[in-house]
């Protein structure tokens, strides 16, 4: 397959007019202007349109609910401390197929499990299209996730058992990273904190759902006393006096949506401080979901949208939905930008779809496959 002149915004920042990607066994074999090809090569004309890389949903629930919302295997509150879990075995491709996201030009999602337990699983990263998870799977087990956030202390508050308070949540979190510290598998086996151990040698982010600025900031100080590989989810309440502790302790940022969540005022995010973060090199990316954790196939795009109309330059945007959205999942290897060797996941719309409505998709690639002319895989929906 060649896709032939196109204007290539690459999600690295690159913008390349009138180029051609050759495509092979599912791979960007070749990127430049006027590529030869033999008479077996299919070729498409993106002429006038514009080439992006997929986009890539930070966290999310797609493909572990079913139709309705009837179908729920992530939310295991049988109790708040359950690192050992693992999304994998909660993932239905049939679920994926039926939202169709790629429809949107969302390639791969990093899926979660529930984000209302003080540490709640292992999460992982799919592509959104296909007919057998592990075919689907781009990387198991991308970090642990966890949250500080009131969604956890509503779900236990119902139950009248811990954590029913924020000063219950930060215990059970430091309590459990202690005992991961000094945990030895001479001292038996013990898969909570033998997942954790992950965590304290950095073989994995910890993934953490922190929303206000007091969780923020309460969390920060928790953090303090580990040396470990932090990733801030949600974080709407990051304000500017936090850019330099968020810089000095590296921390990449997932935030939330604000398109369904700038109601509350803990959820307005602050757009300057978001440009701050970006001059100072700060990974940051995207996620169309929050303590709700539901959203529509649209919401990542129209976070992005957002972003873009109050004031974040048009390419920092994309680069939050690709290329630092792989980074911080673990997965740049293989997706999040179109350059050579990595996966054909690619879409071609007719516009810019970050700076206009207008902008349609005419293709959606991945792996290489133009997906938008295979017909509809059967599901059990």
């Amino acid at each position: 397959m060649l896709i032939r002149n196109g204007t290539i915004l690459d999600g690295l920042g690159n913008t390349l007019p009138n180029m051609d990607i050759l495509i092979e066994d599912g791979k960007i074999a070749q990127i430049g202007k006027g590529l030869e090809i033999d008479d077996l090569t299919v070729v498409y004309d993106a002429t006038d349109k514009y080439i992006l890389p997929g986009f890539i949903e930070s966290l999310n629930i797609w493909g572990c609910v079913g139709p309705g919302w009837g179908d729920n295997d992530l939310n295991e509150h049988s109790d708040p401390i359950t690192p050992h879990l693992n999304v994998v075995y909660s993932f239905d491709q049939d679920n994926m197929m039926f939202q169709r996201v790629f429809e949107y030009g969302i390639t791969s999602a990093a899926i979660t499990p529930s984000t209302s337990n003080v540490l709640g699983g292992y999460a992982g990263v799919f592509k959104t299209f296909g007919n057998h998870p592990y075919k689907m799977l781009v990387k198991e087990k991308i970090g642990i996730v966890g949250s500080v956030s009131r969604a956890t202390t509503k779900v236990y508050k119902d139950r009248n058992t811990a954590p029913m308070t924020k000063m219950g949540t930060f215990s059970l979190l430091r309590e459990y990273l202690k005992k991961a510290e000094n945990y030895s598998t001479e001292s038996g086996y013990d898969p909570k904190l033998m997942a954790l151990k992950q965590i304290l040698n950095k073989e994995m982010p910890l993934i953490i759902n922190c929303n206000t600025s007091s969780e923020i900031v309460a969390l920060d100080h928790l953090l303090e006393e580990f040396d470990i590989d932090v990733v801030l989810s949600g974080a709407y309440g990051i304000s500017e006096d936090m850019v330099d502790t968020i810089v000095n302790r590296n921390y990449r940022v997932i935030f939330g949506d604000v398109v369904n969540g700038m109601s509350a005022a803990s959820e307005k995010i602050s757009f300057d401080v978001v440009n701050k973060l970006i001059q100072k090199n700060v990974l940051l990316s995207l996620s169309s979901t929050g303590d709700r954790m539901s959203s529509g196939k649209e919401t990542l795009l129209w976070n992005a949208i957002l972003f873009y109309k109050n004031g974040i330059k048009s390419n920092d945007v994309l680069k939050m939905i690709t290329s630092n959205a792989a980074k911080i999942l673990g997965v740049d290897h293989r997706v999040g930008s179109i350059e050579v060797g990595k996966d054909a996941d690619i879409v071609i719309w007719t516009n810019n779809p970050i700076e206009t409505y207008k902008a349609k998709t005419e293709a959606v690639f991945i792996s290489g496959e133009n997906i938008l002319d295979v017909w509809r895989i059967r599901t059990c929906w």
